[in-house]
């Protein structure tokens, strides 16, 4: 392996992580009045009022896509016969859907 691959595939996973976590635990210790639920801001300009419901369902998709990526184990794809190459074009393929 590459020093590259030990970077992006041992390292920044659990950097992101640490930065995740510490970054919540900080700003819940300096800026704890910061944090508020008042969501309807959001929904104030006409095209946060389209874009944001969008936005979630994309999430929601791309989330769930990768959930059945790896809950499918590649011994049912090989056994229905279905290439990888194949798999990826399907999982773009319901992807472009959500676009429509």
């Amino acid at each position: 392996m590459s020093w590259l691959d030990i970077l992006l595939w041992g390292i920044a996973p659990y950097l992101m992580v640490v930065v995740l976590v510490g970054g919540t635990i900080w700003r819940y210790r300096y800026d704890k009045f910061g944090w508020t639920t008042r969501s309807s801001e959001l929904y104030e300009s006409r095209l946060l009022r389209i874009g944001s419901p969008l936005f979630h369902f994309g999430l929601l998709v791309v989330i769930i896509g990768h959930v059945i990526g790896l809950i499918i184990p590649k011994s049912l794809t090989d056994a229905v016969g279905l290439s990888q190459d194949a798999y990826h074009v399907q999982a773009l393929a319901i992807a472009w859907c959500t676009l429509m």
